[in-house]
């Protein structure tokens, strides 16, 4: 299976866990992701070894994964203003994952930095840009 295939798979297991209000059971993300219940399996062995805080509980019976609430939660980054130009000259290259799994959630950061720049700097950025 091409890297990126598990890859993808593994961002929407946590996309899917972040937007679960209860969790959900490795059938129903199995289901979900169109793969072998034993793939998914790895895929939450795999997020977990990286750090992911993703855990298993019985709710009625059922097994549910679900990620800890404060990874649900809004979680604040503070960037610089020169870090944040850099990410908005950045937002050309994120073409290059248009028909992936990451293109919507790169989007939504790109229209983010935009929507957090101060006016002054998106004016130069776009003057800049344009040179």
């Amino acid at each position: 299976m091409p890297r990126g295939d598990q890859l993808a798979r593994q961002w929407k297991i946590i996309q899917t866990l972040i937007t679960s209000r209860r969790g959900k059971s490795a059938a129903e993300l199995a289901e979900d992701l169109e793969c072998h219940p034993r793939t998914l399996y790895r895929d939450l062995e795999a997020l977990q070894v990286a750090g992911f805080p993703i855990y298993t509980e019985k709710v009625e019976g059922k097994n549910l994964w679900s990620l800890l609430d404060t990874l649900k939660h809004h979680i604040p980054i503070p960037f610089s203003l020169t870090e944040l130009m850099a990410l908005y000259f950045s937002t050309d290259m994120l073409k290059a994952f248009k028909g992936t799994a990451f293109h919507d959630s790169l989007e939504c950061l790109s229209q983010k930095i935009k929507a957090t720049l101060p006016p002054e700097s998106m004016k130069y950025l776009k003057n800049v840009q344009h040179q």
